[in-house]
């Protein structure tokens, strides 16, 4: 009742609140990924800390933060870690690429393109598995979909990159936050500009067939 009447409280204890659900879920992001060896906790970690922040924004409280993460770390295993690996070989492709046409004196123009690929397909990799939580599709439709989000969403793609940029620095500067925030922060960014362009194109589509039915 007391913090009703105080809007600076509130905020002052919504942002305590968030604070402490980042750096619990990033804690649980960590341990998971190292007890999948590294290269293949990854994947499914970041599925389920996608997951566990989805339900957070969409203000839903009523569960149990450790039983949700781990049931989402196990029945996507598999499904995130082709996702993860496939992502990593295109990177590494690309990553092959740019160092050829570097040894072989190949024009400019080539690496500046190479360059360009490689940011979206970094911008991709790093929206695909929260976007994958949203929509449990192919794993060739997903890298559709996140390829139209970075692409087709220039301005929130910006606000992304932005956003991540200035969270690294942060950790960058003050290292001890890495174990509490490296992971969870840049997660919570993508999440919430996923479901902002979720919310926006459902509302498009609402308008459209509204105006249809009327027509």
């Amino acid at each position: 009742m007391y913090l009703e009447n105080q809007p600076i409280l509130q905020k002052l204890y919504m942002l305590a609140v968030w604070i402490s659900r980042l750096a619990i879920v990033n804690v649980l992001w960590i341990i998971f990924t190292i007890f999948g060896l590294g290269i293949f906790g990854f994947g499914p970690a970041t599925a389920a800390m996608s997951s566990v922040i989805s339900r957070w924004i969409s203000s839903d409280q009523s569960f149990s933060v450790f039983r949700h993460f781990t049931n989402v770390y196990r029945n996507q295993f598999l499904k995130t870690n082709l996702i993860f690996l496939s992502s990593a070989l295109i990177g590494a492709v690309l990553v092959y690429n740019y160092f050829f046409i570097q040894a072989n004196n190949l024009p400019f123009f080539y690496s500046v393109i190479t360059i360009v690929m490689g940011m979206t397909h970094l911008l991709i990799s790093i929206t695909i598995i929260p976007l994958y939580i949203n929509n449990h599709v192919s794993i060739l439709e997903l890298f559709k979909t996140s390829a139209l989000f970075v692409i087709g969403y220039p301005l929130n793609s910006l606000v992304i990159v932005l956003a991540i940029s200035g969270l690294i620095l942060i950790q960058l500067f003050m290292p001890g936050l890495l174990f509490f925030f490296s992971g969870s922060a840049i997660t919570f960014v993508v999440v919430l500009r996923i479901q902002k362009v979720l919310e926006k194109t459902r509302a498009i589509q609402a308008e459209l067939s509204d105006g249809l039915s009327l027509n």
